[in-house]
């Protein structure tokens, strides 16, 4: 499947940060998390994983709207968004 911008999932750092609780955005447990994710690191994630991305930079994650720490955008279709965001988390922390 080509990516589709309409329909592409995001993942915002703050799914991946350790430095975060549950409540201010953290998706996974801190075991699958890295302090400081980068929208490179995601995006290396999501290649890693044969997904279709593009990064967003100036995009603000709505809890933290004053913060435009950007997002990257996954296409839908090869993976859940439940199951993107453990793997995307464990290239990160193997990749730390």
């Amino acid at each position: 499947m080509t990516y589709d911008d309409d329909n592409a999932i995001v993942l915002w750092p703050e799914y991946f940060d350790s430095e975060r609780s549950r409540s201010q955005g953290r998706r996974l447990p801190k075991e699958l998390c890295v302090k400081d994710p980068s929208l490179d690191m995601i995006a290396k994630g999501a290649m890693v994983l044969d997904l279709e991305y593009r990064i967003i930079e100036d995009a603000a994650y709505p809890a933290n709207w004053a913060a435009k720490n950007g997002c990257v955008r996954v296409e839908k279709g090869k993976m859940h968004k439940a199951e993107i965001l453990p793997a995307i988390g464990q290239i990160l922390v193997d990749n730390q």
